[in-house]
């Protein structure tokens, strides 16, 4: 139980600490890959991105997804990676479902897309890495 609430703990002060100081510092850049204008990938019934934290880089920036299923960010190399490294967080505060971190598994982040999510919506999120690297992907949502 104590674990668990260690790992909440981080998880909220690692979102809190990437808005904190917004008023203080420069915004961070994260990379805005350019491909993402292009149309979205993969099975939208079965949605993955495959995270690589050594590279900061994904096998999809524009992944596609049904409502109500599940997006499983794959969470790689296996073995280095610890729990709580890899944090997702909507650019839209609106949205609030597109939230995750490698945590209780450092393996997987798991996002379920809600069925009141607007259908045919894009949706940008920002993959927050424990070194200070982000990469801003979107998903597309639609039946």
């Amino acid at each position: 139980m104590m674990n668990g609430k260690l790992l909440i703990s981080l998880f909220a002060g690692l979102l809190l600490a990437s808005g904190a100081n917004a008023g203080e510092a420069p915004a961070r850049e994260c990379i805005t890959p350019a491909d993402t204008a292009k149309t979205c990938d993969g099975d939208k019934h079965y949605p993955f991105v495959l995270i690589n934290t050594e590279m900061a880089k994904l096998d999809r920036l524009f992944v596609c997804a049904a409502r109500k299923s599940t997006i499983e960010f794959r969470v790689v190399p296996l073995g280095k990676n610890d729990i709580g490294t890899v944090a997702i967080k909507p650019i839209d505060p609106k949205d609030t479902w597109l939230t995750g971190a490698n945590s209780p598994d450092q393996r997987w982040i798991k996002i379920l897309v809600p069925d009141w999510v607007d259908n045919v919506s894009d949706h940008g999120y920002t993959i927050l890495f424990s070194d200070g690297r982000c990469v801003d992907p979107r998903v597309h949502v639609e039946d």
